[in-house]
C-alpha cells in the first residue's frame, strides 16, 4: 500500500512538472499554398539598365513573397527589344512570375505572335532573360503566312526570327523569303 501510494505521489508530482513547463502554443505557420497577397487586373513591368524588356498583364494574380513567386491567370506579356521597341506578345491561360529573376513561365494554350505576323503555339514557354530567349520542350507549331513548321522543343528569340526546334520536326514551306532560307521561316 506504500509503495503504490508512492507511485501516485510520483506520478502527480510528474503530471505537475510536465504542466507547468509547457509552453504557449505557437500560432501555425501559414501554408505555402496560401498566397500573401491576391490581385486582379495587375500589371509587372521588367526592365534591363533603366529599358522596358517584358510587360507582364495578368487577370488574377496571387503573391507568394517568401517564394519570389508570382501565380498568375488569364496572363499577357509584352516582350520589347534591347531599344523598348515592341516586338511579340504572349497569351496563355496562367503563368508563374520570379519578379527578383525576371523568370516568366506560361502554361496552358500558349500564343506567340510577333510584330510581323509569325505565330507560335505550344502548351509552355519559359523565358530566359540573360540569354533573352524563350523555351520549351513541348510540341511547337510556328505558322509565317501560309508556312508551317511542327516539332519538339524550342529556343528562339522574342521575335522568332532565329529560332531552333530539337526534334521531330516537320513543315510545309511554300514561301522562300529572299536571299533564301537563311534563319528564317
Amino acid at each position: 500500500m506504500k509503495r503504490s501510494l508512492l507511485i501516485r505521489v510520483i506520478l502527480g508530482i510528474l503530471l505537475l512538472i510536465s504542466a507547468c513547463s509547457k509552453e504557449e502554443p505557437k500560432a501555425p505557420k501559414s501554408p505555402l499554398d496560401v498566397p500573401d497577397q491576391v490581385m486582379e487586373n495587375t500589371t509587372i513591368t521588367f526592365t534591363e539598365q533603366g529599358v522596358k524588356s517584358v510587360l507582364i498583364h495578368a487577370k488574377y494574380l496571387a503573391v507568394y513573397e517568401e517564394l519570389d513567386l508570382k501565380k498568375a491567370k488569364g496572363v499577357r506579356v509584352d516582350f520589347y527589344d534591347r531599344e523598348g521597341n515592341h516586338t511579340s506578345i504572349l497569351v496563355a491561360d496562367s503563368g508563374l512570375i520570379q519578379e527578383k529573376r525576371q523568370n516568366v513561365e506560361a502554361l496552358g494554350n500558349v500564343v506567340v505572335t510577333t510584330e510581323e505576323g509569325i505565330k507560335l503555339e505550344t502548351q509552355s514557354l519559359g523565358w530566359d532573360p540573360q540569354k533573352r530567349k524563350i523555351v520549351t520542350n513541348d510540341f511547337v507549331k510556328i505558322t509565317k503566312k501560309t508556312d508551317v513548321v511542327t516539332g519538339y522543343g524550342l529556343e528562339a528569340d522574342e521575335e522568332l526570327k532565329h529560332f531552333v526546334i530539337k526534334k521531330s520536326v516537320k513543315g510545309k514551306i511554300t514561301e522562300i523569303p529572299e536571299g533564301g532560307l537563311k534563319d528564317s521561316l
